[in-house]
């Protein structure tokens, strides 16, 4: 009798366990991945860059594929970088995980802590900094409150602000960005540890359309199944001795507070391209619409870059997504109309299509092709694209093996790296 008796409170507490289940099960089918990313270039009163738009244009594109809502900010003044951010912070929710980039100038003040910096700085003194700039410490702050979990990437220097440089993102003296703690729940990856400077390109003539960390953090991000902590120690050992080729010391540095382990591919799930959203909010300088104009037929397909013998050690699978981005940079770097057909003809309905359309049109109509083409073989990779010589490095660089490193002085004997591959070889005997 007392087991009848039980039943109904029993019935009573299984229904309740049941929809709390339930909800808890709701809260993580709704969690969303948001992400502003800012990019500025265009500083007013303080050294311009050249790649910081690119940087952020190139991590927004990645962080769309890995499924993220992105926001993005260019050339963003005191008050745009502001309204963004209130706006961005408003959508976030308990439970979403969310990524803010910012590529451009920072600067610590002493006694205070870093900030990032808006195009329209002025900088009169420490108050105009703490005044006009947006505090680090207070947006890790911020998203936390919100998030489950936040990652901030800060792709600008960590030495003295505002003196002038060639090639960095440097801002006066005694003021770079020093390390915070961040509170639970969150990670900080800097692309500079402190005193560095955060190098905008390796050189004037440098192809490649991001600054050192950024193309690398690119090229890291995409493999499957690789924590953010494991992705940072990769892109340190990459940017480490491609600065060092320039005769500069940047090493990224990392804050982990996070509670588990962060994936922009989780459990090795393949990223699929995906055309970008509409943006919540429209930003300034956005890439220009494609023309409505289909592309013509392809007059010849790009040359492909030349094998490496030795394999590069397993990182995970490449996906589309790397495969697309890969011929992306390929067709920007030829920066002509046969190149962007190329592109075209292999990625038709691609996240870059739209660009590479827009791009072609602007290069203006292909020259008429040879009646009989004779073949030849291809220039040397080293003389038409310095980025395939530093993938090349890059293999021997990450797997430490002589075969790569003899595979690269073959094809380089006279390269950008080929003095650090033979003291490697030298170490290795």
């Amino acid at each position: 009798m007392k087991l009848r008796r039980l039943e109904p409170s029993s019935r009573v507490l299984l229904s309740l366990s049941v929809a709390v289940a339930a909800a808890f099960g709701a809260l993580d089918a709704q969690a969303a991945r948001l992400a502003m990313v800012v990019g500025n270039d265009a500083y007013q009163s303080v050294s311009k860059l050249r790649n910081a738009r690119n940087d952020a244009q190139s991590l927004a594109r990645e962080l769309e594929a890995a499924g993220f809502t992105v926001t993005r900010v260019l050339d963003a003044t005191r008050d745009t970088l502001n309204d963004q951010l209130d706006g961005f912070l408003r959508r976030i929710e308990k439970g979403d995980e969310v990524v803010f980039f910012f590529s451009g100038h920072g600067s610590q003040p002493p006694q205070m802590g870093p900030f990032l910096l808006p195009i329209d700085i002025r900088v009169t003194g420490e108050r105009a900094i703490s005044r006009d700039g947006l505090s680090l410490e207070q947006l890790v702050d911020d998203l936390n409150r919100r998030a489950r979990f936040s990652l901030v990437i800060v792709d600008a220097c960590r030495d003295d602000p505002f003196r002038e440089t060639t090639a960095g993102r440097s801002l006066p003296a005694g003021s770079g960005l020093a390390r915070i703690e961040p509170p639970k729940g969150s990670m900080i990856i800097m692309a500079a540890s402190k005193g560095q400077q955060a190098l905008d390109r390796l050189s004037n003539s440098d192809p490649v359309p991001n600054g050192l960390f950024t193309r690398e953090l690119v090229k890291q991000m995409r493999t499957k199944g690789l924590s953010a902590s494991e992705m940072l120690k990769r892109v340190r050992t990459s940017v480490e001795t491609s600065a060092a080729t320039v005769n500069h010391a940047q090493r990224p540095s990392l804050v982990d507070e996070s509670s588990s382990d962060f994936f922009f591919y989780p459990g090795g799930a393949a990223p699929t391209p995906a055309p970008p959203p509409a943006a919540a909010f429209v930003v300034p300088a956005p890439i220009p619409a494609p023309s409505p104009a289909p592309a013509a037929a392809p007059t010849y397909a790009p040359t492909p870059a030349p094998a490496v013998a030795a394999p590069r050690p397993s990182t995970g699978a490449v996906s589309d997504a790397q495969r697309e981005f890969d011929a992306w940079e390929t067709a920007q770097r030829g920066n002509t109309r046969s190149a962007f057909e190329g592109f075209i003809a292999q990625f038709p309905e691609g996240r870059y299509t739209p660009i590479a359309r827009t791009r072609m049109a602007a290069v203006g109509a292909a020259p008429a092709p040879a009646p009989t083409p004779v073949a030849r073989p291809p220039a040397p990779a080293a003389a038409t694209n310095p980025q395939v010589e530093f993938e090349v490095w890059d293999r021997a660089a990450t797997s430490k093996q002589r075969a790569d490193y003899e595979n690269y002085l073959r094809q380089y004997p006279s390269g950008r790296y080929a003095e650090i591959a033979r003291a490697a070889l030298a170490k290795l005997k």
